[in-house]
């Protein structure tokens, strides 16, 4: 038997061998991707999500839920936002984002954040102080974000608030311990705006959130090819078939990541972000109206007759 022929009989003995083998397994590690799907054994299957209820919205159920985040500079603009995006029926939650007020008082953040909530009719409230570092208004040394984010929990007691993964693990365990005592559900986000990390650190750090107690998983990244729109999605779909029930806010941002915005019914991102009246507060959010109607176009091609 020549070279070639012999190496091409091993290799197909070998692959015949292993169906064989796989055909014949009726149970597979939790974590272990089956190689005959015909099994449909625990671990195979699409992965569930644990449906979080806010203000009667399942957050995970259904088409992504869309969110729009204020841009204004001043209070007055802030709460106009607000009262703006309340009535606003495609919408269901409202991202209150303080940092772009300045560098305030905590007390001013926490009234802000009471009265931002207080406007927004039964739209789910999520308060942002984001940091300068993951695209926030300024930058805020640790001992300042929690001060400012102990009193956005004590007095504004949003619906949900967003901590950052990559600060003083003590200190964000501290206020995820807090928000949850007082009965605000937690984001821990991670942004990379200048590159995209491989999918196995993507995975690492939407599980690592998860450590921290987070109650929705996020993460945004910037798409410089639609390769790196790929790898988020990839990422997302596996760690929601194999790692986590919780919701996922999962995004590319740029040209190449607006796909990641529209379609997570598909891979496991459900929520998304908006934008209204041109104001965007990251790259490549889609307008509001159009996000909608695509979200629906989807939702209904993908669950028809439901």
């Amino acid at each position: 038997m020549k070279r070639r022929q012999f190496l091409f009989a091993a290799a197909s003995g070998a692959a015949l061998a292993g169906a064989a083998h796989a055909s014949v397994v009726d149970k597979f590690g939790d974590k272990i991707r089956p190689v005959d799907t015909m099994n449909h054994v625990e671990g195979w299957d699409h992965g569930t999500v644990k449906p979080l209820v806010l203000k009667g919205r399942e957050i995970g159920v259904g088409r992504p839920k869309m969110i729009a985040p204020t841009t204004a500079k001043d209070v007055k603009g802030l709460i106009e936002n607000v009262r703006t995006f309340a009535g606003m029926k495609e919408l269901d939650m409202i991202e209150v984002r303080l940092d772009y007020l300045g560098k305030l008082e905590p007390a001013a953040y926490g009234k802000a954040a009471a009265d931002a909530k207080a406007a927004a009719g039964d739209k789910i409230v999520l308060v942002t102080l984001r940091n300068g570092t993951d695209g926030g208004g300024f930058v805020a040394d640790d001992a300042f974000y929690e001060k400012a984010n102990a009193a956005i929990v004590e007095m504004g007691r949003p619906d949900v608030i967003d901590f950052e993964l990559f600060r003083n693990a003590d200190m964000i365990r501290r206020l995820v311990k807090q928000a949850h005592a007082a009965g605000t559900k937690v984001i821990i986000s991670d942004h990379e705006f200048k590159f995209m990390p491989d999918e196995a650190e993507l995975i690492r750090r939407l599980l690592l959130e998860e450590e921290f107690g987070a109650d929705i998983l996020k993460l945004a990244v910037m798409a410089h090819t639609v390769e790196d729109a790929l790898t988020i999605m990839s990422a997302t779909a596996k760690v929601r078939r194999y790692y986590s029930n919780k919701p996922m806010l999962t995004m590319a941002m740029g040209k190449w990541g607006v796909l990641t915005r529209i379609t997570g019914e598909a891979f496991g991102s459900d929520l998304t972000f908006a934008s209204v009246g041109g104001k965007a507060s990251a790259p490549g959010q889609i307008p509001a109206e159009d996000c909608e109607a695509v979200l629906r176009i989807l939702h209904e091609a993908m669950n028809p007759g439901a």
